[in-house]
């Protein structure tokens, strides 16, 4: 074995062994059947190209090398069917793949939480997919495989629900972005509103708080929350909430969906029972998803920046792959009001 073919399987044992552990010396030297002086030859000159962090009595990995390694990152998506279906994650995803070519890294897997339902199966994916860092869309995996997850990989950057303090969390200011909707509605005259979900969140928290400062009815009816399954919020939540709002004794002047695509059913169910937005009630949406501008009425919305959002979880994956001890942020995007015709001219008494 020559000194580059030594020097070559030196910079490999080194790559695949831990990040904190130093191979020694003496151990190398017996490997290869050279000298440690020979080996200490090695290990300067392999130090001066920046392959490998010298040591007393060793080496160890390279904060540089490190650094400039090709990084694959994995993305896992809340939703198990339609992978590509979801509006607001293709554009998060556009931002993840857009970020991820300008810094030369790659995406290693999409895949939807249905594929990591176990912990063996969590393993499998790690197994049959190098990943330096994963990208969490959406809502995280059941508890088993996201602890396994944090156990086995570098670095995780979650989008909606946090994965703890010592992580990062890229998301968006729903809470206020739902408050500003309420003080439109309130501006335009709107006095009784309703209000769509699909769980407990943010959203509708500022919902409450939002009917609550204006002084408006408060009954729990006007606030549905509808269930969903593993394909997400689709349009059926929206359907669900507008039957349930339009069939009480006293319905909404205007309904506020916590999504677009939530929206975009309510008013399929509003004009297939012949009531016309914003006429007889006005309709709101959130997430500002390219569909938003095409409905009829166009929909007035909260916009999110969401490719954005996609860009700066990669940004923080890259820098906790880099650098594990970077202190883990929590970054919020800002949101505003998209105003359209599903609302925006004023009540008439």
């Amino acid at each position: 074995m020559n000194k580059l073919e030594r020097q070559h399987h030196i910079v490999q044992l080194i790559s695949q062994s831990n990040e904190q552990k130093m191979l020694e010396t003496r151990e190398l030297a017996e490997q290869f059947g050279v000298s440690e002086m020979t080996v200490r030859r090695d290990l300067q000159e392999l130090s001066y190209k920046g392959l490998v962090r010298r040591q007393h009595g060793g080496v160890s990995q390279s904060v540089t090398a490190h650094k400039h390694e090709r990084k694959e990152i994995g993305i896992l998506l809340a939703f198990s069917t339609g992978k590509y279906s979801d509006p607001f994650f293709n554009a998060v995803l556009e931002g993840v793949d857009h970020k991820l070519q300008e810094l030369g890294c790659r995406i290693a897997f999409i895949k939807p939480h249905c594929e990591i339902d176990t912990i063996a199966q969590t393993h499998e994916l790690l197994e049959s997919n190098k990943a330096s860092g994963i990208i969490f869309l959406g809502p995280l995996p059941k508890s088993e495989s996201t602890a396994y997850l944090k156990a086995n990989v570098r670095a995780l950057v979650s989008t909606t629900e946090t994965l703890g303090p010592d992580y990062d969390t890229v998301t968006f200011d729903g809470y206020h972005g739902i408050r500003y909707m309420v003080d439109h509605l309130v501006k335009c005259g709107y006095r009784r509103l309703g209000f769509i979900t699909g769980h407990h969140d943010f959203r509708r928290k500022a919902f409450l708080d939002g009917v609550k400062a204006h002084g408006l009815p408060s009954d729990a009816d006007l606030c549905v929350i509808a269930p969903f399954g593993e394909d997400g919020w689709t349009q059926k939540l929206g359907h669900i909430g507008a039957e349930r709002l339009m069939k009480l004794s006293e319905p909404p002047e205007a309904i506020i969906c916590a999504s677009d695509l939530i929206a975009i059913g309510a008013i399929q169910w509003l004009h297939q029972h012949n009531l016309h937005v914003p006429d007889d009630v006005a309709v709101t949406g959130f997430d500002n998803i390219t569909e938003s501008a095409f409905t009829v009425p166009a929909l007035t919305t909260v916009n999110v920046h969401k490719q954005l959002i996609g860009e700066l979880a990669v940004e923080r994956v890259v820098s906790r792959i880099e650098n594990e001890d970077d202190i883990a942020l929590v970054i919020q995007t800002p949101t505003h009001l998209v105003i359209r015709q599903s609302c925006g001219t004023k009540k008439s008494y």
